[in-house]
């Protein structure tokens, strides 16, 4: 059937061949999350035939409509991944459809801006960051050092570096020292650096229900958290943090008592939860805690100065880490 579809649609106008796959990528898009794998492999399935055959412009935008969407097959984004650097740059960047092979095989084929696109990807795992560095030049090599999920030795990382002015080394220097502290935060139970544990409170509205709300565009995670802090609900609002970050709750909640506030920043920050709502958060916890309200202040001022990539990036390595620590038979304190 879908050969079928193709082959009629490739007989069309180049005109109706835009339209038909500007139509398919966007209900592709429109319906992610809800599709039955029927739809998934028919919508695939008709855009892997028919990619060919319209022009540059309609590649680059089913690139950065489909690099988002997690069920895109691997085949169509490594296609438009293998692209021309306009076509290619959101689905190198953003796309999870590719495959750790087709990365890897991207990086060892395509040029430059090829491979500066994958340095600022949220995710570089070690080989594919020791690649991007024997292959990228200048400037490939110091965006994969300033990319802070990228998994890089140390010693890789102090060669990059050095060549950097040295105020921006020195910051680059401090953010890798106070991210590999937070991921070891991640599975520290020490009693003597958290507060008390969080407990469910009565909520009229399920957090179930709110997380369905946000997930179908009818409330913003900004209002739901702001409501569940003013009542100083932190319970709710860590299981939504969880819910959002794709965190099991156990290590949210481990962030959320902390006597700092870089970890539940970092999420917050990665979420994209505004500074007002941080505030609400901030003031919650500092109460739970029993720190006085400045310290939530301050906690807002360093909110401010957190880049949402940087921290987009660093959620990205939690996941990696976390997910080895879960694996059965995998010890904590190796992945750690």
């Amino acid at each position: 059937m879908i050969d079928n579809l193709i082959e009629k649609a490739k007989e069309c106008s180049a005109d109706k061949r835009t339209e038909v796959v500007s139509h398919v990528t966007d209900l592709f898009v429109r319906r992610s999350g809800q599709n039955q794998p029927k739809e998934i492999n028919l919508y695939n399935g008709l855009l892997e035939g028919m990619v060919d055959s319209v022009d540059v412009d309609t590649r680059q935008s089913m690139s950065e409509k489909l690099c988002k969407v997690d069920q895109t097959s691997s085949i169509l984004a490594k296609t438009l991944a293998a692209d021309e650097l306009q076509i290619a740059q959101s689905m190198l960047e953003n796309s999870k459809s590719l495959t750790q092979k087709d990365l890897m095989e991207l990086a060892k084929t395509k040029g430059q801006g090829h491979l500066l696109a994958l340095s600022k990807r949220k995710h570089i795992d070690p080989d594919l960051t020791k690649l991007l560095l024997e292959r990228g030049h200048t400037e490939v090599r110091q965006s994969v050092a300033m990319n802070l999920g990228a998994e890089i030795t140390k010693e890789d990382f102090e060669r990059v570096v050095k060549d950097m002015p040295k105020q921006l080394g020195d910051r680059l220097r401090h953010l890798r020292k106070s991210n590999e502290e937070l991921i070891k935060d991640l599975f520290n139970d020490d009693e003597a650096s958290t507060g008390e544990p969080l407990v469910p409170k009565p909520m009229r509205t399920p957090v179930e229900q709110w997380l369905y709300g946000i997930k179908m565009g009818k409330v913003s995670v900004n209002n739901v958290v702001s409501q569940m802090a003013m009542a100083k609900n932190l319970h709710g609002v860590m299981v939504v943090l969880s819910q959002l970050a794709d965190l099991d709750e156990k290590y949210v909640h481990n962030l959320m008592i902390r006597f700092d506030a870089t970890g539940i920043a970092t999420l917050c920050r990665a979420v994209g939860l505004g500074a007002m709502e941080y505030s609400s958060v901030s003031k919650a916890r500092a109460k739970h805690l029993k720190f006085p309200e400045s310290t939530a202040n301050k906690w807002l001022t360093n909110y401010h100065a957190l880049d949402a990539n940087d921290a987009e990036r660093l959620l990205a390595l939690m996941r990696i880490k976390l997910r080895a620590v879960d694996k059965p038979g995998t010890a904590k304190e190796d992945a750690a």
